[in-house]
């Protein structure tokens, strides 16, 4: 898994952002993760893959891709549905 590109940010201009969009974005991905208990493990993916492009930290970009890849892992062996 590997961080958001350039071209999937959707770095163009917009005027109707404010300034410190990215920050606010990495408040909101922290306070997801902190919280994991009350959201779906695909949110807490993407809030992981926020946390890995727009956090300055180097340790928790790694913390946060690595959380992801166990989410992922952990969901391919979850049954999909029917009787156990």
């Amino acid at each position: 898994m590997s961080p958001i590109s350039e071209t999937e940010r959707g770095d163009v201009t917009d005027t109707s952002r404010p300034a410190d969009w990215p920050a606010q974005r990495l408040t909101e991905a922290r306070g997801i993760v902190a919280d994991f208990v009350h959201h779906p493990d695909s949110l807490i993916i993407l809030a992981c893959r926020a946390i890995a492009t727009l956090s300055p930290e180097e340790q928790e970009r790694r913390e946060a891709l690595a959380l992801a890849g166990l989410l992922i892992c952990l969901s391919n062996r979850k049954p999909k549905g029917g009787a156990a």
